[in-house]
């Protein structure tokens, strides 16, 4: 297996329809300014099996750089176990052969795409990469959402529902230009409950450029009590960015009401599953976020984080 160092714009060709947003070309170059280098590497043999993007950080590659997840991409689905396994041989010489010696990468959810990531997982593993964060992963396949949907859920959340449903609360779906409207909940949120928020409306502005972004508020009375930013990052999934509400009106269960109405319109225009992310900070859980995503019906996967030193 070689590897090969591209130009952007040729991994690009290579890669049209990568599996996941956070693996495009168009998203790491715009987010190139926040490390040292970026590198495009494609590995080949007879054909092309796989590609990464990795930027460099104070010595260490990364993939991602900017994102919640990165990892290898491939140039078909049914790549074989033997042909990872001789990426990540290639890699590591790539690596020793240009004075690099630390790599991380994040992987997606397991739920993306079950099998090319386990046969991941298990190449990394046995090629000595340590797993330095392994991660609870929150999804909920649409197909659940139904007329049973409150027969699936905690008895918590089914009491929630109902009292939401009973505060006269709105669900609405904003237009893009007004997105500004449901950060600004985000933000506030985040601000009363003492949690930072990494990307500035002006960043979240920008990005959404790149990925197709969906905003959604919640009102009591006509005021905006709740709201979610939502990407659509991958054929069939959407990922929720950012939800919260303002923790005055948490008495009207404006959470639950929020992800009930996110499900029920994602099941609506056939999106396949609505990824909620972790509840964990380096793999150390809040087991109240755990619980309230558990409790809302979603499934869960493991999301793994790999490191080696190249000796």
């Amino acid at each position: 297996m070689e590897v090969v160092e591209v130009e952007a714009n040729e991994y690009g060709q290579v890669f049209s329809k990568p599996s996941h947003v956070f693996n495009s070309v168009a998203f790491n170059a715009f987010n190139a300014f926040k490390c040292e280098r970026v590198y495009y590497l494609i590995f080949k043999d007879t054909k092309i099996r796989l590609g990464i993007i990795l930027g460099l950080r104070d010595g260490v590659l990364v993939s991602p750089f900017s994102a919640p997840y990165g990892g290898f991409q491939y140039g078909y689905e049914d790549v074989r176990l033997n042909q990872i396994d001789a990426a990540l041989v290639a890699i590591q010489k790539w690596m020793f052969s240009n004075a690099f010696k630390e790599i991380k990468i994040v992987l997606p959810p397991i739920f993306y795409n079950v099998n090319f990531l386990t046969k991941l997982t298990s190449s990394l593993y046995r090629a000595n990469f340590q797993v330095i964060n392994l991660d609870i992963n929150y999804q909920f396949p649409t197909h659940k959402f139904d007329e049973n949907y409150l027969s699936i859920v905690w008895q918590n959340a089914k009491k929630n529902i109902k009292r939401a449903n009973n505060a006269g609360l709105i669900f609405e779906k904003l237009e893009t230009s007004e997105g500004e409207t449901a950060y600004d909940i985000i933000a506030e949120n985040r601000t009363q409950r003492g949690f930072p928020i990494r990307m500035t409306w002006e960043e979240l502005k920008k990005t959404i450029n790149l990925i197709p972004a969906d905003f959604f508020i919640v009102k009591k009375d006509n005021v905006i009590i709740a709201s979610a930013i939502i990407f659509q990052v991958s054929e069939g999934i959407v990922q929720v960015v950012y939800w919260g509400d303002l923790p005055q009106f948490s008495e009207y269960k404006t959470m639950n009401f929020l992800s009930y109405e996110i499900f029920k319109y994602y099941k609506k225009i056939e999106i396949k599953v609505v990824d909620i992310g972790p509840s964990s900070e380096n793999s150390i859980p809040n087991h109240g976020l755990c619980e309230f995503k558990e409790s809302i019906g979603c499934d869960l996967s493991p999301k793994y984080s790999f490191y080696k030193k190249i000796e």
